[in-house]
């Protein structure tokens, strides 16, 4: 079970700025392995330098340039100058946070103090502000190598960011991110993969649909029918599907038959699976070239820094408001714990309240004409 001041912290981090609310409670350590792109093999992770315990520099109100204390009060600066000389060097050498922000030369550094400035600013006190200081340096520092192998993509081939969505049909947090995700997407024209992860407990037809936007694949048509189904959220059952499908120019006769085809069970199977050895364990969940982000705010984040360091010019960032994220309504589905279900914001669109079953039912299929 999640330590309940981390599990909080979670939540908090993400308020504090001025990002929606995370979901993921129950989130446990990002993967310990990489996945080799196409052969499901584990590759064992780099050994993590040894690190010297930073000197513990009495706390100081002497603060380094880049760190902005100024609507900070005489505790909450306190408080910041012990988690500086108290935590490590984000980027990992033998040093504390305070030194790393003294020498300049390590960018993360800067980036999270301030972050710890923001959360001090909203109240948090020092050990919940330490937990979302390590959860940010663990998301940030961990890369994944997702298995992508026969993924619906939209995008150049040759991107030199490549963003990773794992999804689900029937969360209405997914649904409120497709259109802002396409804005992204056609803004920084990265490469954008669909992974399939259905959370079968909590939706119903989670699994079906997810077979049913495979099927459309072998035509060509996922797209299309990924928007559809998207907008007909409400009713996603496999007549329903059928109907989407068929107004789509699809050919029913071969939909049908690969929709019921084991290959189309293996194929979402080996997404979810893809996405466990990742560590997603909710939806939306997407990864930037291999680093995880749970909001589209931190997406764009992502890719901007991919983008700076590969060289270029670089578009106007999008705000909050054009990816949607500025509502409390907007908040990802926080994760009721070990249930692997959505749990919604009280001011959100709540989840299909469906009775939890050891196995999802699949209808059989039959064709439209």
């Amino acid at each position: 079970m999640c330590d309940p001041i981390v599990r909080g912290a979670v939540v908090a981090l993400c308020a504090a700025l001025c990002l929606p609310a995370c979901k993921h409670a129950e989130s446990s350590a990002t993967a310990s392995v990489e996945i080799a792109h196409g052969t499901g093999q584990e590759v064992p992770p780099p050994t993590e330098p040894s690190r010297a315990a930073p000197v513990a520099a009495p706390p100081t109100a002497e603060f380094p340039k880049s760190v902005d204390p100024k609507d900070l009060d005489a505790a909450e600066r306190k408080v910041l100058a012990e988690i500086l000389a108290e935590q490590f060097d984000p980027c990992g050498k033998p040093r504390s946070f305070q030194a790393a922000l003294e020498t300049a030369d390590c960018p993360l550094a800067i980036k999270l103090g301030a972050t710890v400035v923001k959360l001090l600013q909203a109240g948090h006190g020092k050990k919940p502000a330490v937990a979302m200081l390590l959860r940010e340096i663990e998301r940030l520092n961990t890369v994944v190598q997702v298995d992508v192998a026969g993924a619906p993509s939209l995008g150049p081939a040759d991107a030199k960011v490549t963003v990773v969505e794992y999804s689900d049909f029937e969360c209405p947090y997914c649904r409120h991110s497709v259109e802002p995700l396409e804005r992204l997407q056609k803004h920084y024209n990265f490469l954008l993969y669909y992974r399939f992860f259905p959370l079968k407990l909590a939706h119903p037809n989670a699994e079906g649909t997810a077979k049913a936007a495979w099927a459309a694949h072998q035509q060509g048509k996922f797209w299309p029918l990924h928007d559809a189904m998207f907008a007909h959220q409400e009713a996603l059952d496999w007549p329903s599907v059928q109907k989407l499908a068929t107004g789509l120019g699809i050919d029913m006769k071969r939909f049908v038959a690969d929709f019921g085809s084991p290959a189309a069970q293996a194929a979402v199977d080996a997404s979810t699976k893809s996405g466990e050895a990742a560590g997603v364990d909710g939806t939306p969940t997407f990864f930037v070239n291999g680093r995880r982000a749970e909001t589209l705010m931190q997406v764009q984040e992502l890719v901007r820094d991919v983008q700076t360091q590969a060289g270029g010019t670089l578009p106007a960032a999008l705000t909050p408001d054009d990816l949607g994220e500025s509502a409390p309504a907007a908040a990802p589905a926080q994760r009721a714990a070990g249930t692997g279900e959505d749990k919604a914001p009280e001011t959100a669109p709540a989840p299909d309240q469906a009775a939890p079953a050891a196995t999802q039912a699949t209808p059989t299929p039959s064709v439209t004409k």
